[in-house]
């Protein structure tokens, strides 16, 4: 088949892929609403090395890595639970945590998921301070000069939504239904490819030409009921 065909098969059937583009963006926007909304706030962390030469750096950079851990541990999670008094285990606690090392710009991103905003905010304000507060006792011990000075770089805020986004789920569930609904259209015309509908379909099947197409009989009868019609004589 060649790419007009395809176009005119598509066509003809658009209203299979409208449907279900319909069906599954409306689906994808019922389970955004049902779906609890869960908030995100973000705070950074400044790394920043006593001396500002290569190999110091470098070493910062593996800093870095030991601090996600470290901001990930159980022990940290018991501390900001009993400063804020939450009623969680330290394993909750850290499946609402995510830490992201950002090595070429000597940040620590840390995230707070939750239901509540102003929780999330409190959680990874808290997680950041705490984690501070450790990190410089623990520099104190380290010679001036191999220090690194760890900060927060601005308080967090309430948290935003982070999930569900339903115009997002909404344009996948579109998009998502297109696909559904050619891959619907394509099976239906290959179930459908043995039937001959037209001369084309004869001569592509046969591999010979046709000559002549014998009308359809409704195409028959109309031309001679005019005729009898023309023939039928006028009253006097």
């Amino acid at each position: 088949m060649q790419l007009s065909d395809y176009l005119r098969i598509f066509v003809r059937r658009a209203w299979i892929i409208v449907l279900a583009m319909v069906v599954t963006a409306t689906g994808a926007f019922a389970v955004s609403k049902i779906q609890t909304p869960v908030y995100r706030s973000t705070i950074y962390l400044n790394v920043i090395p006593a001396r500002p030469d290569w190999g110091m750096q470098q070493t910062v950079k593996g800093y870095m890595r030991n601090f996600g851990r470290s901001i990930q541990s159980r022990q940290m999670a018991t501390k900001v639970i009993n400063r804020l008094q939450l009623d969680v285990t330290p394993e909750e606690l850290l499946e609402k945590l995510t830490v992201s090392p950002i090595e070429s710009d000597l940040l620590i991103r840390v995230d707070a998921d939750d239901y509540d905003p102003l929780i999330a905010r409190d959680v990874v304000q808290t997680t950041a301070e705490v984690f501070v507060e450790d990190t410089k006792v623990q520099m104190l011990e380290q010679d001036k000069q191999d220090r690194v000075d760890v900060s927060i770089l601005d308080y967090a805020l309430p948290g935003s939504l982070h999930k569900p986004k339903w115009k997002i789920n909404v344009l996948a569930g579109s998009l998502f239904g297109i696909l559904v609904g050619a891959l619907v259209i394509l099976i239906l015309e290959w179930l459908e490819s043995d039937i001959i509908r037209t001369s084309a379909d004869m001569e592509r099947h046969s591999g010979v030409a046709v000559l002549g197409v014998i009308p359809h009989t409704a195409a028959l009868a109309r031309p001679s009921r005019e005729r009898r019609r023309r023939e039928r004589p006028s009253p006097v």
